[in-house]
């Protein structure tokens, strides 16, 4: 069954159905963010018989909400109630996350898998699956052993993958899990997944096997989809309420939350430049595309095709930047290595290194979150 008439007989809370604008793409029609989050209850058909889907959809084209993890008080290693963690940062839905060590003897409870937040490894583990968020673009569902973890803002890993291209791909052992609470046994799940018209689905299911899971998320319509902690890790919270406790503290989870912080702004003057992809502050450095910050800032950019080198030329200065991170200016070394990520698809460097390799300087405003391109030891660059 497709997820629009999935999603129009679903029951909200027991009673209403998804409003018409989560389902279409573009920006949302209403000035709430918390509409933009919607949670419900399904029931469906498995082949062990009749079972109760609990869900929150998240609609991913409202660019003030963000999906990412939290570890319990802020801490590795710690645990907190689902329900604390969600108030604790003002969510507005979250479900349990990665996998972790919940019968360790003592305090300290690690998570088993790769924890990101904002661009920061908090924790680097292995875990069958990873799901990967940039912003508001759709999310990244793959497994974790080709997962580049540099490229997002934020990552939890668990796993299995259960859906991908909208086909059932499940196979725990193929990822490296052969615990046989994921290989053969039923038990309580939660999942995460994403529609193709930018919907992000998590939900909980009791006494399912993944296989089952994976059945379940594909008759909701999830072009991809992968297995979080389950067990009695499952929880599921939305709108202050939880639709499944959990049956003991967690040590991370995901939530989605009012975006806190405003969109960095580049400024040339007092004209703004815009990217295809946003800048983003990393450690303190605002990453740009590479070849498109050249390109605002007046450069003719082209790569060589001998070697892959980016080669920016302006106002007879030329710069190569190899693809090794090598910089060099009109054909002289800088000794200097570029710190290049791939996010979301696109090569990114620091724009300081752009504006300083062209001879100009950065002026941030960190209140604001805008920065100012000038000329060295002058007015705003022309």
């Amino acid at each position: 069954m497709r997820m629009g008439k999935w999603l129009a007989t679903m029951v909200l809370l027991g009673v209403l159905a998804l409003p018409a604008h989560l389902a279409a793409q573009g920006a949302p029609q209403t000035k709430d963010v918390s509409a933009s989050v919607m949670a419900g209850s399904k029931k469906v058909s498995t082949s062990a018989g009749s079972r109760t889907v609990q869900f929150v959809t998240i609609n991913l084209n409202d660019p003030r909400l963000e999906v990412r993890p939290v570890l319990a008080r802020d801490e590795l290693g710690r645990t907190e109630s689902l329900a604390g963690m969600a108030k604790r940062t003002g969510a507005l839905a979250a479900i349990n996350g990665s996998f972790f060590m919940a019968y360790n003897k003592g305090d300290y409870k690690p998570p088993w898998g790769l924890i990101v937040i904002d661009y920061e490894k908090k924790h680097d583990g292995v875990s069958g699956s990873s799901i990967g968020f940039n912003g508001n673009a759709l999310p990244v569902i793959d497994r974790s052993s080709r997962f580049d973890a540099d490229s997002f803002q934020h990552v939890t890993s668990a796993g299995p993958t259960l859906v991908k291209d909208g086909k059932i791909v499940v196979n725990p052992v193929a990822e490296g899990m052969n615990d046989p609470k994921l290989t053969k046994a039923s038990g309580q799940r939660s999942f995460i997944g994403y529609t193709a018209n930018h919907q992000l689905v998590m939900g909980t299911v009791p006494n399912v096997t993944l296989a089952q899971l994976a059945g379940i998320c594909q008759s909701m319509g999830l072009v991809a989809a992968m297995n979080l902690d389950g067990g009695a890790s499952s929880g599921l919270y939305a709108h202050g309420k939880l639709l499944t406790a959990p049956g003991r503290e967690l040590s991370n989870a995901l939530v989605v939350v009012p975006r806190k912080t405003a969109p960095i702004q580049v400024m040339r003057q007092t004209e703004r430049i815009s990217f295809l992809t946003p800048p983003v502050l990393i450690r303190g450095s605002i990453y740009v595309p590479t070849a498109e910050a050249f390109e605002k800032l007046g450069a003719a950019v082209h790569v060589d095709q001998q070697d892959g080198a980016l080669v920016a030329a302006k106002e007879g200065t030329v710069i190569r930047i190899t693809k090794q991170g090598k910089v060099f200016r009109d054909g002289k070394a800088i000794p200097l290595l570029v710190e290049k990520r791939m996010i979301a698809g696109t090569e990114m460097v620091p724009l300081r290194l752009v504006a300083e390799l062209l001879d100009g300087e950065i002026e941030w405003d960190q209140q604001k979150r805008i920065a100012t391109i000038r000329k060295k030891g002058g007015a705003p660059s022309p």
